[in-house]
């Protein structure tokens, strides 16, 4: 009996969620150690009070747990359990924000029909509802970014088959669409990478990764994009390998250096240079560009994060680029800088450590100015 009772108290304290037992006037019994960091309250303070001093707990319509006409009244009252999805925890005590919250309410019985008291369980559905947030604001980003190239895509369209044009004006407009294609398919690759990412559908196949075939392949690639700006590629013959994954290096340079071109004028320099050492690979992506002021570093890596400026809101996107490379950086073991000085330009600096390093410290990112 003693060791049941012993696991029962075990099972209490270590439940996941916030428990509040209360009896039939609803006084405070006992809570778990979740429910004393909710509420605010320590066990021995909250023991004994009414579970309104304790619980200020109100539904979107305003409706207090603990008033006449709120649950836990009701559940002691009928003896019916009684659940909420959605409400906000008040804390009072602690002078914090309120926290979105479910609870049920479930009446307790020892003896006959009427119930001897309550236990009381409190979800925190925060995390569940910043992923809701998360999700719906990825769909309002993409189709907002979907619509610009889709209507140009259709506009070029209808020039194509309603007028007669010459081979030239017909090969401008195919190199416009051509474009615009590789935008969507652009952003609809974002948003695959930041759904795999957010989910935890994404690993690293870790090998050993030839970086100066990596990083010709995303010159050739990025080239037809620069536009008036010229890009020069820095590697020396007798760089290293680094352990890793080709495909997603591939992937953090090219959004690099993408963000690179966005973020200029025609006829400045884009750079990505690459340089080994005794135990990791820099890789460095340097603009001529617009920068980016002191106050926006800190938030540069947040998934949909566009610093609120006028050199910046007049360029589309989204948002998601720095964030894939911030969390692909991190998979591979690396770490990512950034140097900015506004109206200057931006550097980016990744490293990544050697195949021959042995030992690698824990990934970590590091914004600086």
């Amino acid at each position: 009996m003693a060791r049941e009772r012993t696991l029962s108290d075990q099972a209490f304290d270590q439940f996941p969620q916030a428990l509040i037992i209360v009896d039939r006037e609803a006084t405070v019994l006992s809570l778990n150690p979740v429910a004393e960091r909710l509420t605010g309250w320590a066990r021995g303070d909250a023991v004994g009070r009414p579970a309104a001093d304790i619980l200020e707990v109100r539904t979107e319509t305003g409706v207090n747990l603990c008033a006449p006409n709120g649950a836990l009244r009701r559940a002691l009252r009928l003896g019916t359990r009684i659940n909420t999805h959605f409400a906000y925890l008040f804390r009072l005590r602690t002078s914090d924000d309120p926290v979105r919250v479910s609870y049920s309410v479930s009446p307790l019985q020892i003896k006959g029909k009427t119930p001897d008291g309550a236990m009381i369980v409190i979800h925190d559905v925060t995390p569940e509802l910043e992923t809701i947030e998360a999700r719906d604001a990825l769909m309002l980003a993409a189709s907002h970014e979907l619509k610009t190239p889709l209507t140009t895509l259709k506009g070029l369209s209808e020039l194509l088959l309603d007028f007669d044009l010459s081979e030239a004006q017909r090969r401008e407009l195919l190199q416009d669409l051509h474009g615009q294609a590789d935008r969507m398919e652009q952003l609809i690759g974002d948003i695959l990478s930041v759904s795999r990412i957010d989910s935890g559908r994404i690993s690293v196949d870790f090998s050993r990764v030839d970086v100066a075939s990596v990083v010709q392949h995303v010159c050739d690639e990025v080239r037809p994009m620069l536009k008036g700006r010229t890009l020069k590629c820095r590697v020396p013959e007798d760089l290293p390998a680094v352990m890793g994954e080709a495909r997603k290096l591939h992937q953090i340079l090219v959004n690099l250096v993408n963000n690179a071109i966005k973020y200029s004028e025609p006829g400045t320099q884009i750079t990505l240079s690459v340089r080994g050492d005794r135990s990791a690979v820099r890789f460095e992506v340097s603009d001529q560009g617009v920068g980016i002021r002191k106050e926006h570093m800190p938030r540069l890596f947040e998934k949909f994060y566009r610093a609120d400026d006028p050199a910046v809101r007049r360029t589309s996107g989204t948002g998601l680029g720095l964030y894939i490379v911030r969390s692909l950086v991190m998979m591979l073991g690396g770490q990512v800088h950034v140097r900015s000085r506004p109206g200057k330009g931006t550097v980016f600096i990744v490293t990544l450590p050697r195949a021959e390093a042995t030992a690698r410290s824990r990934p970590r990112v590091a914004v600086g100015a």
